[in-house]
Order: structure tokens, then C-alpha cells, then sequence
């Protein structure tokens, strides 16, 4: 059985050890490793996109390998997170998004 992507990603099976945590409505991170949390996003541009035809419905994951870990209590990484799919820019700073 596929996962309910119109549910936040902490709900579909696989991610509920992964503890995603809700920084703004629509954005959460969650660590797979020590170092690199991975964020998940609600894209608005894909909220009329059937699901068939995207891969996790309207959410999006943004890696951040190519970023710094500043400190991960409270989270603060550099530069920016922009998600392409719809322009969506922040900061995650003092374990808030800060939108750019």
C-alpha cells in the first residue's frame, strides 16, 4: 500500500522513526544521519498535480549536504533552503524558518 501524500511525511510508513519536526506549517525536517537533516516541504505548485504523476504527491525533499550545520540545537544551517519547484526561500535559524 503507497503512503497518503496529502498526509505530512511523518505519517507515511518508513519516516515514522525518522522524528520529522514541524518548523513552519508545510515544512519539516528530520535527521537520517548526524549531520544532514533532510527537509520535506508542501509544494502549493503541485497541489493540483494528480499524485500519479509526481513521486511523493505535492511534497518535496530538500537535502542539505551542501550546506553547513552551524548548530544542531537549536538548528541553524547556512546558506539558504530554496525549493525550485515553486520559489519557496528561507533560513533555518535558531530552529526557525526565517523566509527569505
Amino acid at each position: 500500500m503507497s503512503p497518503d501524500y496529502s498526509r505530512p511525511p511523518k505519517d507515511w510508513p518508513g519516516l515514522e522513526s525518522v522524528d520529522l519536526v514541524e518548523l513552519t506549517p508545510g515544512i519539516f525536517y528530520g535527521w537520517l544521519d548526524e549531520t544532514n537533516p533532510i527537509f520535506w516541504h508542501r509544494c502549493a505548485a503541485l497541489a493540483d498535480v494528480p499524485e500519479e504523476r509526481t513521486v511523493h504527491g505535492p511534497w518535496r525533499a530538500a537535502g542539505t549536504g551542501a550546506h553547513t550545520l552551524v548548530t544542531r540545537e537549536p538548528l541553524h544551517l547556512e546558506p539558504s533552503l530554496l525549493w525550485k519547484c515553486c520559489g519557496t526561500h528561507g533560513f533555518v535559524r535558531d530552529g526557525k524558518w526565517i523566509p527569505a
